[in-house]
């Protein structure tokens, strides 16, 4: 059967049409793709610097002799004493100005309080033994991936038997001078070398006294090398605590010796 002139002017006007719109979708795809483009360059902009925190371990060593012993705690009473404290903060955080925590009541509540884009810890420390003692105490990096350690800020508060306490802020050296001597980011301490943010001694710490820490970390988001590089990077720290001698009934310090302590449990 033929076609009939009818079909073929129907089937000829059915394939003009197609044409046009396939003309019409030709010409739409480069604006739907500029689009596109524009939106994902926006969100790219818009997105957030993040970085992930691993757990924080704070440890003390252990001693063979019983006259001097330190002792940890995440409450003030020390209902649960113990030589190692974990706490799992495992979350994202995105970068801020450090000047918005000035407002944030931070190492009221004990334990874990962290907020939305920072990570706060508080805990106790105490003098279960019977003598005076000096203890060192440091702040070890564990893990640093994509440097992500530049930007980072770490804020130390300390309050000895709840007096008005110190705050410290910590930060990698912006850069170093003819001298080869650190060069501070504004209104911080310089890590104390690339692995220890910080190496403190306290001194005269008596049987029964209790020393609160209070930890904060951070993204700077104002320090210039708050990147979209670090995306995604990861930083994990650990605290640790070591008596370094006692003083005896004479008011005469002596140093620790070695081997009166224990492997470390950290």
């Amino acid at each position: 059967m033929k076609p009939t002139k009818d079909h073929l002017s129907s089937k000829l006007a059915r394939t003009a049409n197609e044409v046009k719109t396939y003309r019409k979708l030709m010409k739409l795809l480069p604006l739907g793709m500029g689009c596109i483009a524009v939106l994902t360059v926006i969100l790219y902009v818009v997105s957030a610097l993040y970085a992930r925190y691993g757990s924080f371990t704070v440890a003390v060593d252990k001693y063979q002799n019983l006259e001097y012993a330190l002792t940890l705690c995440e409450n003030r009473d020390f209902s649960n004493p113990t030589s190692r404290l974990n706490c799992d903060i495992n979350k994202s955080i995105t970068c801020i100005d450090g000047a918005t925590l000035d407002d944030v009541p931070l190492g009221i509540l004990d334990g874990d309080s962290s907020g939305t884009n920072y990570v706060c810890y508080t805990f106790y420390l105490k003098n279960a033994g019977e003598s005076i003692v000096n203890y060192k105490s440091s702040i070890v990096i564990g893990n640093m991936t994509l440097g992500i350690e530049n930007a980072i800020r770490l804020i130390l508060l300390t309050n000895r038997n709840g007096t008005d306490g110190t705050k410290r802020v910590y930060a990698m050296a912006a850069d170093l001078d003819e001298n080869n001597n650190a060069i501070p980011e504004p209104d911080t301490i310089p890590f104390y070398d690339k692995y220890t943010v910080c190496s403190d001694e306290t001194v005269s710490f008596a049987p029964g006294e209790v020393c609160k820490y209070t930890v904060v970390l951070y993204l700077e988001g104002n320090d210039p090398e708050c990147v979209d590089d670090i995306l995604g990077g990861e930083f994990k720290i650990d605290m640790k605590f070591s008596i370094t001698g006692v003083t005896d009934e004479e008011g005469t310090f002596k140093p620790l010796d070695e081997d009166e302590t224990d492997d470390n449990v950290s």
